[in-house]
C-alpha cells in the first residue's frame, strides 16, 4: 500500500480546516453542484453512455472501425477501433469517448499504449452543450455554438495529429483484435450497459459536487480572487480583461460553472475564452475520466497533454476567426477592448507553425 504524501496530507487537513467555519458555503456549493448534475450532466450523458456500452460489446464499434480503419491509420497510426471512441467522444461529450476506448481496452481491440494515445484526443465535450448551452443559451446564439463546436472539433483532430508518431517504414496497419467468442445477446448487453451507465453517472455526480463545493469554499473564504492571478497567461493568450480571471480559474475548477460566469466578464474574448476552457476540460473532468480510467490501469498523462494542447489550440484558433470576422463580437461589448491581442497571434502563427512542421515531418517520414 502506497503512503500518502506529505503535500496530499497537507491539502486534506487544509480543507478540512476551511470547512469548519464554511461549512454552510460548502453545504451551498455542494447543492447547486448536485442541481446541475441532475438537471444538465446526467440527462445529456446517460442516454450516450447506454449507446456507448451497446456498440462495444454488440460489435458496432468493431464494424465502424473496419470502415475507418485506412484513415485512422494514416493520420493518427491508430486501428480502426479508435474511431468509436473518437466519433462518440466529438458527439457525447466528457466522458463518453474516454469510456468508450476504456470499453475496447477491456475487450482487447486496443492496446494499452493505443487507448493511452487515444485518450490524448477522443474526449471531448458533446454538439448538445457547446450548441445549447454555450451558443444559444449563454450567448443567446446558435450560430456562436456552432462555430465554437466546429473549432473545437478542429482543434480535437488537429490535437491528434500533434501528438501521434508515425510508424516505422513497412508497418502495415493492424487487423481487428476483437475477441473471438459467440454473438452476445442483446438483452445482457443492454442490461450490462444501463448498469455501466448509471455507475459512471453516480460518479460524474460526485465529482461536480465535490468541485463545486470547493469553488464555494474559495469564493467564501476570498482565495478565489487571490488565486485568480495565476490565469493571467490565459487572460492574455486570449485578450480578457482581467476581470474574466475569477471566471477562468473557476472553470479550470469545474467547467460548467467558468462558462456561465464569462459572459459577464469576458467583453469581446468571450468566445475564445469558452474555447479555452471547453477544450481543457478542467480539474472535475480530469476526475470524472480518472474515475473510468482507473479502473483499467491506463494512464492520463497523455490525456492531460492533450486536453492542455487541445485547449490553447482552441482559444488560438477562435482569436485568429475573431480577428478575421470582428462582426462576431457581441455590440453590448465595450468598444476599448480590443478585438484582437497581440501576443495571441504570435501564440497562433507559432502554434500552427509546430503543428504545419509535426505533420509535414509525418508525410516525409511516411514517404521516405
Amino acid at each position: 500500500m502506497r503512503k500518502p504524501s506529505n503535500l496530499a496530507a497537507l491539502l486534506a487537513g487544509a480543507l478540512f480546516l476551511a470547512l469548519i467555519p464554511c461549512a454552510s458555503a460548502a453545504a451551498q456549493g455542494a447543492d447547486e453542484g448536485l442541481s446541475i448534475a441532475l438537471g444538465t450532466a446526467v440527462p445529456a450523458l446517460f442516454p450516450f453512455f447506454v449507446v456507448s456500452g451497446l456498440m462495444v460489446s454488440t460489435g458496432a464499434c468493431a464494424a465502424l472501425g473496419r470502415l475507418l480503419s485506412p484513415l485512422m491509420w494514416r493520420l493518427y497510426s491508430l486501428p480502426g477501433a479508435a474511431a468509436g471512441p473518437l466519433v462518440l467522444g466529438l458527439t457525447g461529450g466528457y466522458p463518453v469517448g474516454a469510456r468508450t476506448a476504456c470499453g475496447l481496452y477491456r475487450r482487447g481491440e486496443l492496446t494499452r499504449d493505443e487507448a493511452e494515445r487515444l485518450l490524448g484526443f477522443c474526449n471531448n465535450t458533446g454538439p448538445a452543450f457547446i450548441v445549447g448551452v454555450c451558443g444559444a443559451g449563454l450567448r443567446g446564439s446558435v450560430q456562436d455554438g456552432v462555430l465554437l463546436y466546429l473549432i473545437h472539433i478542429a482543434s480535437a483532430l488537429l490535437t491528434g495529429l500533434a501528438m501521434t508518431r508515425s510508424p516505422d517504414k513497412g508497418v502495415r496497419p493492424p487487423v481487428h483484435r476483437a475477441r473471438d467468442g459467440a454473438q452476445p445477446d442483446l438483452s445482457a448487453c443492454l442490461v450490462d450497459a444501463v448498469e455501466s451507465a448509471g455507475r459512471s453517472c453516480l460518479k460524474i455526480t460526485a465529482f461536480i459536487m465535490l468541485f463545486s463545493m470547493l469553488r464555494r469554499v474559495l469564493l467564501d473564504t476570498g482565495l478565489l480572487s487571490m488565486l485568480s492571478v495565476l490565469t493571467r497567461p490565459l487572460s492574455m493568450l486570449t485578450g480578457a480583461p482581467a476581470s474574466a480571471e475569477p471566471a477562468l480559474l473557476t472553470g479550470l475548477l469545474e467547467m460548467t460553472s467558468g462558462l456561465v460566469l464569462l459572459p459577464e466578464c469576458a467583453g469581446r474574448a468571450v468566445l475564445p475564452c469558452m474555447s479555452l476552457l471547453l477544450g481543457l476540460g478542467g480539474l472535475s473532468i480530469l476526475c470524472q475520466t480518472l474515475s473510468v480510467t482507473a479502473e483499467h490501469g491506463l494512464s492520463l498523462r497523455r490525456m492531460v497533454c492533450g486536453k492542455l494542447l487541445h485547449g490553447l489550440i482552441a482559444a488560438v484558433l477562435t482569436v485568429l476567426w475573431q480577428s478575421a470576422a470582428p462582426r462576431s463580437a457581441p455590440v453590448s461589448a465595450p468598444s476599448a477592448l480590443p478585438v484582437l491581442c497581440p501576443p495571441a497571434v504570435s501564440a497562433g502563427l507559432l502554434l500552427l507553425s509546430v503543428l504545419f512542421t509535426i505533420c509535414t515531418g509525418k508525410r516525409r517520414r511516411d514517404t521516405v
